[in-house]
């Protein structure tokens, strides 16, 4: 995630930073088509269509006037953004993201918030004719920008920059993954989760916020395509897929950050790889935790983010392959490469 991008991270939102919920989504149950499971194919060659795992060519970015379809709340300072692209939506992978413009100027004056802030994809929406035509955005209230996004109603118009970045890039023989996520962190993950379980990969949500109602969210959209019998405790959905919960204050499964889990499903379960987004401290942990036990592991990094195409390096990652930008190269790295 441009990482916090979204829970990617929790936005940064100051100008040019990047936004709460950078890189991230859309809820499920926002009005409008059904959230796909990303069709595609993990690790393969990226196909085209909605949600395969990988990067959009290069090339494919696209400025778009996109109408919100829906702007809902989910917590306290937790929304989803659903909104009509239908030239973006169609191409956007798992892991990537879109550079949000909020206004024009108008009458004259300069827009209070002139620079993009990037929002990780959270969902694909089809239409009521089966088009992918709607990107679906989580992100959190934090500053004057993501406080004006929390305003914006149906009809509103938005430009929209994508699909961006690099996204998730699962082996093609990966059999079991584990997916970390912490608050609206999660969202670069929730298309991947979809597309690993198209293709037969047996799934565990790793899944950390501060309380319940933080969890519900979560619960109610981007893992909706992980059914789950009990929201307040570790629940086994069934003989292929499992969504683990920690809360900060103990109100829903583990007491304790999502990390506090992670030894004992990595002793329990032969994980062959990894995803992560969310605070860089609980990437840092989830990295060190996956070369202990030899397993190939990607991040999704949150930088501040101005143009959103490599030109400004204003978010530059260290790696062992030197400085890369999290824009173009990224969001999503190798966790091997990344110099924490």
């Amino acid at each position: 995630m441009p990482d916090a991008i979204s829970g990617r991270r929790d936005e940064v939102d100051a100008a040019g930073g990047a936004a709460a919920g950078a890189p991230g989504g859309v809820a499920a149950g926002a009005p409008g088509g059904a959230v796909t499971g990303a069709p595609g194919a993990p690790g393969g060659a990226v196909t085209g269509a909605p949600g395969a795992p990988g990067g959009a060519a290069a090339g494919a970015q696209i400025v778009e006037t996109a109408t919100v379809y829906a702007n809902q709340g989910l917590a306290p300072g937790i929304y989803s953004l659903t909104l009509d692209a239908p030239r973006i939506a169609p191409l956007a992978r798992p892991g990537q993201f879109v550079h949000l413009g909020l206004g024009l100027a108008t009458a004259g004056q300069d827009s209070p918030h002139p620079l993009r802030r990037p929002f990780s994809v959270y969902q694909v929406g089809a239409d009521r004719r089966g088009d992918f035509q709607r990107l679906t955005l989580l992100y959190q209230t934090i500053g004057s920008g993501t406080l004006a996004i929390s305003r914006l109603q149906p009809g509103d118009a938005v430009s929209l920059l994508g699909p961006l970045g690099r996204g998730w890039q699962p082996p093609v023989a990966t059999r079991r993954a584990l997916l970390v996520g912490g608050g609206v962190g999660f969202a670069p993950l929730a298309l991947l989760a979809g597309a690993l379980m198209a293709r037969s990969v047996e799934v565990h949500a790793l899944v950390g916020a501060r309380n319940l109602a933080t969890l519900n969210a979560l619960l109610g959209g981007g893992l909706a395509c992980l059914p789950y019998p009990d929201r307040t405790q570790d629940a086994l959905l069934d003989a292929r897929h499992f969504i683990h919960l920690a809360t900060d204050d103990g109100s829903a499964g583990y007491h304790g950050l999502n990390v506090g889990l992670l030894s004992d499903l990595l002793a329990q379960y032969d994980f062959d790889y990894i995803a992560a987004c969310g605070p860089e401290p609980m990437q840092r942990a989830v990295a060190l935790a996956a070369r202990q036990h030899s397993i190939y592991c990607e991040v999704s990094l949150e930088r501040h983010m101005a143009c959103g195409i490599g030109a400004c390096l204003s978010c530059i990652v260290q790696t062992g392959s030197g400085t890369q930008r999290a824009c173009l190269d990224g969001p999503v790295f190798d966790a091997q490469e990344v110099v924490w």
